[in-house]
């Protein structure tokens, strides 16, 4: 089933507005899982509508997903999609609740929220 960019664009807002209620309830684990959700489908948003596809492919990794797009990734943006691509595989598995401490989820979120709104800008060629 084909979903349109303004579906994933919608999820991706939701998506984001989840891990902030999340960070406000201090459930810092699965806030930084719903901030690589949000960028994410930001990103598939941005496959379907920058390379012309039905669906984006079934893939999580947020620096391939950039790259299908064409799009290039801003100093420093690259590290952190990186890492939050690991962190999201890691959050899946049981892990101490501790290694999701507060400062990593401020971090996270903040950082989120600014590459965020920079692919909300993005215009490709």
């Amino acid at each position: 089933m084909a979903v349109s960019v303004e579906h994933w664009a919608t999820q991706a807002d939701y998506d984001l507005s989840v891990a902030q209620i999340l960070y406000q309830q201090e459930v810092y684990r699965y806030c930084v899982f719903f901030c690589h959700l949000a960028l994410e489908k930001r990103l598939k948003a941005m496959v379907v509508k920058y390379v012309g596809v039905a669906e984006p492919p079934r893939i999580h990794n947020l620096i391939d997903l950039a790259d299908i797009v064409g799009i290039d990734l801003p100093n420093g943006y690259e590290m952190f999609l990186g890492n939050l691509s690991r962190q999201s595989v890691l959050a899946r598995y049981p892990q101490p609740l501790d290694e999701y401490a507060e400062g990593t989820a401020t971090s996270t979120l903040s950082r989120t929220m600014e590459v965020y709104e920079w692919l909300k800008s993005v215009t490709v060629s």
